[in-house]
């Protein structure tokens, strides 16, 4: 079937002399390596007790004094930082959020979306030339694992993933009826933040995180650390083989979207998937929709995953043999969609 793109266009596209803003555009790499580079060195960190000097920062840091300080300078002209009279150098409110002991830490998103990444966004023209995974071509090596080769890089991107669903978990507690499940599996569930919010709220509820082995060792570490492991339990595995039996309710967040087509037509029985729905039609407003930022990461990350529309994710499921039910649109942009064997 022959897609058709339509555009919306809200009101002036980009207000202003294009030129502006087409100059403001081309130089967005520079802020994501300043944090980047701020997270990786941990200036943060140096900097949450107390201000410090260029020099002391330098020392702090283990780094060449000239190029702190020139580096310092970029951090503050992008509000990382500020610098007084005097040079000395302290955090602003963003800034202090790339602080690993910070409320909140977005240290590993920047770590994350600066890193590899990053690099593979180079890589973009390739994949359009060719529709093989840009992510691939940059590192030499698929995503998923190059995670499991790279401890650190793993570390960062499961936190990333932790630190920008903690929102979107507590709104699927708040907005969702778990009143007719009595045990729960995570499908693709990580470390098990989202089945562990599910049954703190819902105390009769049991449940189980299901990922690859190498993740459920560390998940099953996670469930004793945090007293989950009389209820939660850590089954490795792979859902393109089997679901382990038992669960009347299967939660997926930000998991199909991981996934070409048939992959995702394993998955035909009653699920509950927490996902970006695509707009309708295309906005051009100025700035890059959530959905199509992130349907753009799953292009460089895998070429054939995608973020879907509402009415492609009822053909997806259909062709399963489900077919989606419910669908609750939560405030921040996610939707869930329950879906129920046809």
């Amino acid at each position: 079937m022959r897609r058709q793109l339509s555009v919306v266009h809200a009101g002036r596209d980009h207000p202003g002399d294009p030129r502006d803003r087409l100059t403001e555009l081309l130089a967005g790499y520079m802020p994501v390596q300043l944090a980047y580079v701020m997270a990786r060195l941990r200036i943060a960190d140096a900097l949450d007790g107390a201000p410090m000097t260029v020099d002391d920062l330098g020392a702090a840091t283990r780094t060449r004094p000239e190029p702190m300080r020139r580096l310092v300078r970029g951090l503050a002209g992008v509000g990382l930082v500020r610098v007084d009279g005097d040079e000395r150098v302290s955090l602003t409110g963003m800034g202090a959020l790339l602080g690993s002991r910070a409320p909140g830490s977005m240290r590993d998103v920047a770590l994350h979306r600066g890193g590899p990444s990053f690099l593979a966004w180079g890589a973009l023209e390739h994949l359009v030339r060719t529709a093989t995974p840009a992510f691939e071509a940059a590192q030499g090596e698929s995503f998923f694992s190059y995670l499991r080769t790279h401890p650190e890089v793993g570390d960062a991107f499961d936190g990333t993933m932790t630190r920008l669903s903690q929102g979107v978990i507590e709104e699927a507690i708040a907005h969702y009826d778990f009143a007719g499940a009595s045990r729960v599996l995570d499908v693709g569930g990580g470390r098990g933040h989202f089945v562990r919010a599910v049954l703190n709220a819902h105390p009769w509820l049991d449940g189980a995180v299901f990922d690859v082995p190498e993740v459920a060792e560390g998940t099953a570490r996670e469930q004793r650390r945090t007293g989950f492991d009389d209820r939660c339990v850590a089954i490795g595995g792979s859902f393109f083989e089997a679901l382990p039996a038992g669960y009347d309710l299967h939660v997926l967040k930000w998991i199909l979207h991981d996934w070409n087509d048939d992959s995702c037509r394993t998955l035909s029985r009653r699920l509950l998937d927490d996902e970006q729905l695509l707009p309708e039609s295309i906005p051009t407003v100025g700035r890059l929709h959530p959905a199509v930022a992130m349907d753009l990461t799953m292009l460089v990350n895998f070429a054939d995953a995608r973020e879907r529309r509402l009415d492609e994710y009822g053909e997806l499921l259909a062709s399963g043999g489900s077919a989606i039910g419910e669908v609750l649109p939560l405030p921040s942009g996610f939707s869930i969609l329950e879906a129920r064997p046809a």
